[in-house]
């Protein structure tokens, strides 16, 4: 078993796309239901077999909390200039 850390980034169907927190640009499609209830824009820990199948998740809160304001901080620092 391994652990890493995504960003639920989107939903397409009934798939998710999570993209790797230390790499953006690798990304991982799973079934909807293997990371629901979460929501576009969680911060989860996934816990995948040697396969890469997802065994279990979760919500990293504060890590998705920071990762929003800093976000939101950007986005009122462009809508400022």
């Amino acid at each position: 078993m391994v652990t890493k850390i995504y960003t639920l980034d989107r939903f397409e169907g009934d798939k998710a796309v999570l993209l790797l927190r230390s790499n953006e640009q690798e990304e991982k499609i799973v079934e909807k239901e293997k990371v629901m209830p979460s929501k576009e824009g969680d911060i989860l820990e996934v816990t995948l077999t040697e396969d890469e199948e997802v065994v279990s998740y979760k919500v990293l809160a504060s890590e998705t909390e920071e990762a929003k304001k800093m976000a939101n901080d950007i986005l009122r620092k462009l809508r400022d200039k």
